[in-house]
């Protein structure tokens, strides 16, 4: 590779997960492509890459643990993929069953046709829900007659308030809520809209009301699926979603990065243009350039001895635990049909449950044959915690009240998440602002990426990963 005379560019990018082996793999590419001679070492502090994308095979069964996909509508997933070869393994949700549920009152019930995230774009199946009263399905019928806020500066809203604000309390309280407010396992009424959900907010802005935005989304999605798009909303990996870590960091290893496991971070400091960073048992390595891919806690910690102000922000940022229970039962022994997606579960009901997803109902190949998977979503604290056997005879519990599915599993796995869920509640755009604008006039070279930032999943985090490394070498 040829050089401009003043070496290669150092970068460290501490944390291994999807966000920083994204940066580490955009770097390799920029650096490639603009012949620019670069050095760059992915620093993690657990004994494997890929974070929170965690896949399991078990007995035959295949359990993402944690998120199991990413949306169509933000393209940052799929084009990594496909960057790294996986363009054949990209799988759709199942084309029969992609509907999914609502716990309410009496059991499980399906959401209607043509109501997408709680807007109605189809007048008759909202009549015939009994999930709404027929007071809360004409508001939620009159969203495009209600006039669109125009958001100006750091001005936010939490999800529960722009749902009531758009479609009314019950469709907010029922279906928006526990969809939105699930994803983050937090509560609806304290997280933005703006940072969580920006697309909701874009859809007002551009065409004044959310059954328009949607409706005009769906035309959109109608045409890409003429040019073989149309597997849903979803997409994931055949071989379970922690592959497309695994093939990140396989192609980053053989353009050349260091990659290194059970290696954490304990300081981090600058002299001049060199960054030092001290390793967790002994050693130290320095950079010129950083990117702390890791949750806004630990970068908190790394960044005090940098700036107060921006490691303040950053810590007070808060984090909640969930754990995923996995049973695994013979398809004899399940009397429901399982003919969805899977189920949430509105706050109002009290349960401790979430939500649950039906495995081998949305993806192919999770299941033997003969068998199904299902699973329990739950966030710990607030009364539910114990050790994985309490938590299994919790799911399987609310297994029974919601869907009459008492059987006795013939698989079941419990993974933990501490700390893993960024809450990024009302005003979180603009501290976030001041954070990178503090590192921008105190911590040049430095940059921070990943959940919890801007946006949530798994393309959210490829994109600031992605540019978070672009910014680092459009600069040098």
């Amino acid at each position: 590779m040829a050089d401009d005379g003043s070496g290669p560019l150092r970068i460290a990018i501490v944390g291994g997960g999807i966000a920083g082996l994204a940066a580490a793999h955009e770097a390799l590419l920029l650096a490639k492509d603009r012949r620019r001679a670069v050095i760059v070492m992915v620093l993690e502090k657990a004994r494997q890459l890929g974070g929170n994308l965690i896949t399991e095979a078990s007995g035959g069964f295949l359990l993402d643990a944690g998120a199991d996909s990413w949306v169509t509508t933000k393209p940052h997933a799929a084009a990594l993929a496909r960057e790294v070869g996986l363009q054949d393994s990209i799988i759709g949700t199942r084309e029969g069953t992609r509907r999914y549920f609502v716990a309410w009152h009496d059991g499980l019930h399906p959401v209607p046709d043509g109501l997408v995230l709680g807007v109605p774009t189809r007048v008759t199946p909202l009549i015939r829900t009994p999930i709404f009263s027929a007071l809360g399905k004409l508001r939620m019928a009159l969203e495009p007659l209600i006039p669109a806020r125009r958001f100006e500066g750091d001005d936010d809203e939490s999800i529960a308030d722009f749902a009531i604000r758009r479609l009314g309390r019950e469709a907010a309280d029922r279906l928006v809520a526990p969809l939105l407010g699930g994803i983050s396992a937090g509560d609806a009424s304290d997280l933005s809209v703006r940072a969580a959900f920006p697309q909701f907010v874009a859809m007002e802005r551009d065409h004044g009301s959310l059954v328009r935005g949607t409706i005009a989304a769906q035309r959109a999605r109608a045409r890409a699926a003429g040019q073989g798009a149309g597997d849903g909303a979803f997409r994931s990996l055949r071989g379970g979603i922690a592959g497309l870590a695994r093939a990140v960091a396989e192609h980053a290893r053989e353009a050349g990065a260091l990659l290194q496991t059970g290696v954490g971070v304990r300081t981090l400091s600058r002299a001049g243009a060199t960054w030092s960073l001290e390793l967790e048992g002994g050693g130290r390595t320095t950079a010129d350039a950083v990117i702390l891919a890791v949750p806004a806690s630990a970068a908190s910690v790394l960044l005090r001895s940098i700036d107060n102000v921006v490691a303040r922000d950053l810590g007070a940022v808060p984090f909640g635990s969930t754990a995923t229970v996995f049973l695994g039962y013979r398809c004899e022994d399940v009397a429901h049909p399982l003919d969805g997606v899977g189920f949430v579960v509105p706050r109002s009901l009290g349960r401790p449950i979430l939500a649950g997803t039906w495995v081998s109902s949305k993806w192919e190949g999770r299941a033997p044959d003969g068998h199904v998977l299902v699973r329990a979503f739950f966030s710990l604290g607030g009364g539910v915690d114990g050790d994985d056997g309490s938590l299994v005879r919790l799911a399987r519990a609310e297994l029974t009240a919601l869907m009459g599915l008492s059987a006795t599993p013939v698989l079941s796995r419990v993974f933990r998440f501490d700390h893993a869920s960024p809450q990024m509640r009302v005003g979180h755009l603009a501290r976030m602002r001041e954070v990178r604008e503090g590192l921008a006039r105190v911590a040049p070279g430095l940059r921070v990426a990943g959940g919890g930032y801007e946006g949530i999943g798994i393309a959210d985090s490829v994109r600031q990963g992605r540019e978070a490394a672009r910014t680092i070498l459009e600069g040098r």
